[in-house]
């Protein structure tokens, strides 16, 4: 959870705004103390740029407590509708979680991040910190691994964080250790969490595409689920299917919508 968001001087109005609806992530509603000390963001000027977001809809006041308001929710909302891939994948993910029984998730890489797109529950509910639009450290994740693993290797320096962050006693701490497991992640073609990011709980993923294509190597799909239920070997084969499914259909989507463009 983002407690503290300090920016540096001068900064751009976009900055700032984006600072204070920033600061509610994973957040209550806040005071106008509150957001002016997480952004380090001047009272007057913290509290100028609140009530403008509040006039517009993007945050809403209670008495003195500040909330996202439902502009957020709107925009959160084309956000999804206007994804591409994730239209292409959602059919597949949901086969997917039927026949596989465990939770599947669509993700992407965003700054270090595995930010996941969309998220299909199992037959078994689980209690995990992923939900669309979450974040998680991407070397603690199979998601985030397949994708990294792939990365041209300027990339991957400029996409990970040091140092490593550790979730668990299972989570990889050295980078010595990351790029032994990429290794093997390029040599197998696919990627797990064995209790990395949350005891209890195994991964195996694979990415979507290939590194020169629009959706190449932009995005993973993997199935989660209680680490004595997984049957690595088997679920390899249907996440592999399932990937090969999302990228036919992504592909067909663009040159559907490129005949779309000529014709008109």
């Amino acid at each position: 959870m983002r407690t503290t968001r300090k920016v540096d001087d001068p900064i751009s109005v976009v900055d700032r705004i984006s600072a204070i609806l920033e600061t509610f992530e994973d957040s209550g509603p806040l005071t106008l103390s509150q957001v002016s000390q997480r952004t380090g963001i001047a009272r007057s000027t913290a509290h100028r740029l609140l009530e403008q977001l509040v006039a517009k809809r993007w945050l809403t006041r209670l008495e003195h407590r500040y909330e996202l308001g439902s502009k957020s929710y709107e925009l959160g909302q084309w956000a999804l509708n206007q994804n591409r891939l994730r239209h292409g994948a959602l059919p597949v993910l949901n086969r997917l979680a039927r026949s596989t029984g465990l939770t599947v998730h669509l993700a992407a890489i965003d700054s270090g991040d595995t930010l996941y797109l969309d998220r299909v529950p199992g037959r078994t509910p689980l209690k995990l910190p992923s939900r669309v639009g979450s974040r998680m450290p991407a070397h603690l994740t199979a998601v985030g691994k397949s994708i990294l693993a792939n990365l041209d290797e300027d990339k991957v320096h400029g996409s990970i964080p040091t140092p490593l962050r550790k979730l668990t006693q299972y989570s990889i701490d050295s980078p010595e250790h990351l790029q032994q497991e990429f290794e093997r992640i390029r040599d197998r073609g696919f990627a797990t969490d064995r209790e990395e990011s949350v005891l209890g709980i195994a991964c195996v993923a694979t990415s979507i595409g290939p590194r020169d294509h629009h959706y190449g190597n932009r995005s993973a799909i993997s199935v989660c689920g209680p680490i004595g239920d997984m049957k690595m070997n088997q679920l390899v084969s249907a996440v592999r299917i399932a990937a090969r499914d999302i990228w036919d259909a992504c592909v067909a989507n663009d040159l559907r919508s490129q005949d779309r463009s000529e014709a008109s």
